[in-house]
């Protein structure tokens, strides 16, 4: 009976290339019915009834659905439930799984990813006989796979009397059967055709325990892929001090071989109970096998040491899809339309699907590469190089890809919410070519790198780092504050002091008799007023007077006028009384005026002698006169004393306060800056221990200088700036050690004159322990105001972080004294060693690092982050796609102006494998050169 398998194309639509499925690879089905399996609870009949199979088949499917179980392995010790050679229950899940639905419409293969068809033959080995797994592709078909069982079985029944029988064949003959028959079946697309692992390989009929250390020499345990842990084990229980990990350990790493866990289910319900997660690209065998071979980057026990001592199952198992807090990732970039460089022909959208593990894009020069992760970065306002030229290279190809014309762009980051920045919805790190390089000689890199290495400390680092920083700025504002509350303390107490001083005047003027002078004043300044009237009025009637005398009386011509003669006589003899009676008040009025004047001129005189006697009460008290012109103003300022005694007050308070906040600040600061150190060193010692000492990183105590470099140049005072510059690394002062010295040192207690009234110390002194001289330290403390010491204390100068990289000969080198590929190499493994969990981009990193770094270091660290980071890189190096297992391996062509993706998969599939031949290594003929030169 052959078997045609039916596509399910939703496994690649949810995550692209290799994926992670929780696999149980050990599970008995109800064929095994002699022994201890058996039908589940709802289920009754004759196990070997066609009709309870076919119903036993379903319910095994939808237990396995329900354990979340995406892989599966049906391994009876018999694949027949009864005496029908075709009657197997492992067969009737198989077809169920390929061809029938779940009670919900779905298909059970969009559900499970793969089910292998298998067997667990006891074979002739050891005191009793040894279980071995074999499991196979359902593409074998019922009837092949059932007569290899029988081939391995050499026509033994397997059950007698409810007790497992061993085959007549020991392992070596039972692997001869299985080659043969493999052998025969030449053109069959699939050349690996089985997987063979060890079942509870320390219990009961396992290859350890019936073999003890002669194992390795009397069994074929090279054609095991893997041995299956006890319930109570993981693989870390075993290391190469004591046995058997001392034996079994080097022989698994030389033939490429893993532990891994399964449920050894008798029941449904026990489908899951134990299992391992494994990365598949293909439901094949082929794939399964894979996943054994390349363990480090495929394989994940799925639990953990509990702390009883027990096992749970892990939290944060590798499959994106099923953590409760999935890592961010990138699953498929859509560009539309445009003057694009990846417009598509055709008005078709170009789409480029990533893993959310390892995505490898290759292509042969001005394919792209580098364009489409620039345009990435650009798009997504990630953080461009700090490197003016390399920045502007990345956003000159940026604009190649998504700013060019009117190209449309959609980026899909699955459990992210679509309305949120695109930096926030997938925040990833990159680096393009050589930045790397240039990143390796800023410390603030290294520190970001170091301080995501070890998770315990990740985020206690991030949160005082934070912290300082708004310390830092708190501190300088607390400082400036200062200042301005000086000016207005001395303000204030300039004010206070002007009005206290007119109130003492006052005072004084007072007990001077100052009320007297004001009193001989005001009687002269009236009498004055009155001569000045009375000068006025004599000037007056003077003017009348002369009036008067040039007034006449008429005569009259006309007799007939009707006015007497007499009248005329009397009007002339009164003008004539009247110029008399003026002239004689005028008179009289000059003598009272003279009188008034008199009296004015004893008084002023009297003011003069009370003036002098005031003057001298005043001088006596140290006064001058003149104030007393100001005695009105004086008054004013005076009446001012309390408003500004209050206000003074309250301004010192305000200062004093502010003091002790900014210390306060300084003291929180210096606190957070020791637990910060703290933590620092538990990761400097981690490094050097994930390292092995290869790599080992240090603190240099407020080592970036920057922040006091510039306060020292602000100061624009050439000796200082030249003793600045003179400093030896290392040897320059903190703002805290300055300000310490300054604290110590009072230029008035220690400067004295000097050679022509130069200032100078008089002994050693604090400034000239950092080898300031004496012409120096004076023109410092000259420069350095209160307020500038203020500012001085506010400053911190960051620790700074350097690594060192063990060479050949056992020494130790600066990451500054090494070649661009070495410096690179250090920071490289740095960043794939942090638990940072933003997707990382790298542009071609092989292009400054050597292949024994690239082997020993990089390559690993990559295979560990899968399960836990996204990670891209451009690259035309065969060993980061082969060799790191790329999950997603995108190959790009391009034209004179148009780039697209040609082929696009995991490395199991036969046409991307051939694009990376072609791509990376040259071509068929230069690999299979390169192997007949290496002798391989």
């Amino acid at each position: 009976m052959s078997f045609k398998r039916r596509r399910a194309d939703s496994w690649q639509e949810d995550i692209p290339g290799a994926r992670w499925f929780k696999a149980d690879l050990h599970v008995h089905t109800i064929d095994d019915h002699p022994g201890r399996a058996t039908l589940p609870p709802a289920l009754s009949g004759d196990p070997a009834d066609p009709d309870v199979i076919q119903q036993y088949a379903r319910q095994f499917l939808q237990a396995t659905v329900a354990a979340g179980v995406q892989v599966i392995g049906l391994t009876p010790h018999s694949p027949r439930a009864g005496t029908d050679p075709c009657g197997s229950a492992v067969w009737a899940i198989v077809d169920r799984w390929n061809e029938d639905n779940d009670d919900d419409g779905v298909p059970f293969r969009e559900k499970i990813f793969a089910v292998f068809p298998g067997f667990e033959p006891n074979v002739n080995d050891g005191r009793n006989g040894i279980h071995l797994l074999f499991l196979f592709d359902p593409d074998i078909g019922r009837d092949r796979y059932l007569a290899l069982y029988d081939a391995v079985m050499d026509a033994r029944q397997p059950w007698r009397h409810g007790a497992l029988q061993p085959t007549r064949r020991d392992a070596s003959e039972v692997f001869s059967v299985l080659d043969q028959r493999r052998d025969e079946s030449a053109g069959n697309p699939f050349e690996w055709r089985y997987v063979v692992l060890a079942p509870h390989f320390q219990g009961d009929h396992g290859v350890l325990a019936e073999m003890r250390s002669q194992v390795l020499d009397r069994f074929p345990c090279d054609r095991l892929c893997g041995y299956e842990l006890g319930d109570e084990k993981l693989p870390s229980a075993f290391n190469r001090e004591k046995r058997p990990g001392s034996f079994l350990l080097p022989f698994m790493e030389a033939h490429r071989q893993a532990f891994f866990h399964a449920s050894d289910a008798y029941s449904i319900n026990d489908i899951g109970r134990r299992h391992t997660w494994l990365k598949l690209a293909t439901p094949r065998v082929e794939a399964l096998r894979q996943a054994f071979v390349a363990s480090d980057s495929r394989l994940r026990v799925g639990f953990a040491a509990d702390r009883d001592g027990g096992l749970r199952e892990i939290g944060d198992p590798p499959d994106v899809t099923v953590r409760e807090r999935p890592w961010p990732w990138l699953k498929q970039v859509r560009v539309d339309g445009g003057a694009s460089f990846f417009r598509q022909e055709g008005g078709n959208a170009l789409n480029i699907r990533l893993s959310p593990d390892l995505t490898c894009v290759i292509g042969g020069s001005m394919t792209g590469k580098s364009t489409l992760l620039d345009g990435l970065r650009v798009h997504t306002r990630a953080l461009l190089p700090s490197d003016k030229s390399i920045r502007e290279q990345v956003e000159k190809r940026a604009s190649l890809v998504f700013r060019a014309g009117s190209a449309h762009v959609e980026l899909d980051c699955p459990g992210t919410d679509p309305t949120a920045p695109l930096a926030e919805r997938w925040p990833a790190q990159f680096f393009s070519q050589n930045e790397l390089q240039r990143l390796a000689q800023e410390s603030s890199a290294v520190e970001d790198i170091l301080a995501r290495l070890v998770p315990s400390e990740m985020e206690g680092i991030a949160e005082r780092t934070a912290k300082l920083r708004s310390l830092d700025g708190e501190a300088q504002r607390k400082a400036g504050r200062l200042e301005e509350l000086d000016e207005e303390l001395a303000e204030a107490e300039q004010a206070l002091d002007r009005a206290i001083a007119a109130r003492d005047a006052l005072a004084v003027f007072s007990a001077a008799g100052v009320a007297r002078l004001h009193e001989a004043g005001r009687d002269l300044q009236r009498w004055n007023d009155a001569r000045e009237g009375a000068t006025a009025i004599q000037s007056a009637l003077g003017n009348a007077s002369q009036g008067i005398r040039g007034l006449d009386v008429p005569e009259l011509e006309d007799d007939t006028a009707p006015v007497s003669v007499r009248q005329v006589a009397d009007l002339e003899r009164r003008r004539v009384q009247l110029s008399d009676q003026i002239i004689s008040a005028i008179s009289e009025f000059e003598t009272w005026a003279k009188d008034i004047a008199g009296v004015a001129d004893s008084l002023n005189q009297h003011q003069d002698h009370v003036r002098i006697e005031v003057e001298e009460a005043l001088a006596s008290h140290g006064l001058n006169a003149s104030k007393l012109r100001e005695i009105q103003e004086l008054s004013r300022q005076a009446s001012f004393v309390p408003s500004y005694e209050a206000n003074f007050g309250q301004t010192r308070r305000s200062l004093e306060a502010a003091e002790r906040a900014f210390h306060n600040a300084l003291d929180e600061r210096r606190q957070l800056v020791d637990k910060q150190r703290g933590a620092f060193d538990r990761v400097l010692v981690e490094v050097e221990q994930a390292f092995d000492g290869r790599i080992r990183a240090s603190r240099i105590d407020d080592g970036d200088c920057g922040p006091l470099e510039t306060f020292i140049l602000d100061l624009r005072q050439r000796g200082i700036t030249r003793w600045w510059n003179e400093l030896a690394d290392g040897s320059r002062p903190s703002p805290q050690d300055l300000t310490e010295r300054l604290a110590r040192l009072s230029s008035k207690s220690k400067l004295g004159a000097g050679p022509q009234g130069s200032l100078r110390p008089i002994a050693v002194t604090p400034l000239g322990g950092i080898g300031m001289s004496s012409a120096v330290q004076a023109t410092f403390l000259e420069s350095v105001t209160h307020a500038k010491q203020r500012h001085l204390a506010a400053l911190r100068c960051p620790d700074r972080y350097v690594l060192d990289l063990r060479m050949d000969d056992g020494n130790y080198r600066r990451l500054d004294e090494l070649s661009g590929g070495q410096r690179v190499s250090v920071l490289l493994s740095l960043l794939l060693e942090t638990d940072d969990e933003r997707p990382l981009v790298i542009d071609q990193p092989e292009d400054e690092l050597d292949n024994r770094f690239l082997f020993e270091t990089v390559l690993p660290a990559l295979k560990r982050l899968k399960g836990c980071r996204q990670v891209i890189v451009a690259t035309h190096d065969a060993n980061v796609v082969v060799n790191g297992d790329a999950d997603m391996v995108i190959q790009l062509e391009a034209t004179a102006s148009r780039g697209h993706v040609a082929r696009a998969g995991a490395i199991e599939d036969t046409a991307v494998r051939d694009a990376i031949i072609r791509t990376v290594d040259g071509g068929e003929e230069a690999f299979r050169l390169r192997h007949r030169k290496y002798g391989y």
